[in-house]
C-alpha cells in the first residue's frame, strides 16, 4: 500500500470528522508533525493508523488498503456500458457511496461512544461505583 494513499484516507477521515491534526494530538497523543508527515505519505503510517482506530475506532481496513472503498479508476476506465451510464455519473456515484461509507463509519464510532456511557451508568447503577 502507498503511503501517500493512506495519508489521504486520513487526511480526509479527519476533514469529514471535523477533526484538526491539533486535536488529534490532544486525543490521541500522536503529535502534529509526525501525523503531517504521514498525511503527505514521508512517514510509516503503521502505528498512527493504529493509534488512530484504536483512539477513535475507526476502521484500520479501510485507512490502510481502501477497503470498503471502490477503485475509482478501475470502474471509470471502464468502457463497458452495460448500464448506460457515462464516466462523470459513475464516479459521482462512486464519490457518493464513498461518502455514504464514512457517514456509516461516523454513525459506528457515535454507537460505540453511546454504549461505553450506557456501561459506564450501568455500572453506577448496579455496583454504586464511578
Amino acid at each position: 500500500m502507498k503511503s501517500k494513499d493512506v495519508g489521504e484516507r486520513i487526511r480526509i477521515i479527519l476533514k469529514k470528522k471535523g477533526l484538526s491534526q491539533r486535536q488529534v494530538e490532544a486525543d490521541a497523543g500522536i503529535n502534529q508533525s509526525v501525523l503531517s508527515d504521514v498525511i503527505r505519505g514521508n512517514r510509516d503510517y503503521e502505528k498512527v493508523v493504529e493509534r488512530l482506530s484504536s483512539r477513535y475506532g475507526w476502521s484500520r481496513d479501510f485507512i490502510v488498503m481502501g477497503k470498503g472503498e471502490i477503485e475509482q479508476s478501475n470502474i471509470a476506465k471502464s468502457n463497458q456500458n452495460n448500464n448506460g451510464l457515462s464516466k462523470e455519473e459513475k464516479l459521482r456515484l462512486i464519490n457518493n457511496l464513498q461518502e455514504l461509507y464514512l457517514k456509516h463509519q461516523k454513525l459506528l464510532d457515535d454507537a460505540s461512544q453511546v454504549m461505553k456511557e450506557i456501561a459506564a451508568i450501568n455500572k453506577i447503577l448496579i455496583a454504586g461505583t464511578n
